[in-house]
């Protein structure tokens, strides 16, 4: 008769990791609080709600006032987008050293290729809006193996600042 023993493993991630993983994470939101709120209000100020956050601060003077709205922020903006847009920028690699310069070539034809490929364009666009409106942005490079049939392919992303996390008080 062929027996099978069974031994008890702990599990790579258990409880108290599950539960070391929720504080670090509660820590982290803590730390950007105040970035995410300026980051939401500066989206309202975008959508010409600005009266509303103002209000929130008891600075929306009195409500029976008129709130007039303009279009000069969007305006500047778009303005600021355009320009960006019209500067999108070309990859050069130059070289470290002399021995490097074959290898700067190379990397200097294949760049705009795989920035092509994966519509880089499109995600310096929406990184541009982010930066105008929010005052920054962040760019995720990823590696898509399933791109190609499999051979994969760089990603790269406009990441919201909303949805990442980090440890604050770092600086190098």
């Amino acid at each position: 008769m062929n027996q099978t023993i069974y031994t008890k493993t702990r599990p790579a991630i258990g409880p108290e990791e599950v539960r070391k993983a929720a504080q670090t994470l509660e820590q982290y939101r803590r730390g950007k609080k105040q970035l995410e709120q300026r980051l939401i209000e500066n989206e309202q100020f975008w959508k010409l709600r600005h009266w509303q956050e103002m209000a929130k601060r008891g600075q929306g003077g009195n409500g029976a006032d008129p709130q007039p709205t303009s279009a000069w922020l969007v305006n500047c903006i778009l303005n600021k987008h355009a320009d960006a847009m019209d500067c999108y920028p070309e990859p050069t690699v130059l070289p470290r050293e002399p021995g490097d310069a074959a290898e700067a070539e190379k990397l200097s034809r294949i760049l705009p290729v795989i920035l092509k490929r994966t519509r880089f364009r499109k995600v310096y666009a929406d990184a541009w809006w982010r930066k105008l409106k929010s005052g920054c942005a962040v760019y995720g490079v990823f590696w898509d193996g399933s791109r190609d049939g499999g051979l994969g392919e760089v990603e790269i992303r406009s990441v919201d600042l909303l949805q990442l996390y980090w440890q604050s008080g770092i600086t190098d």
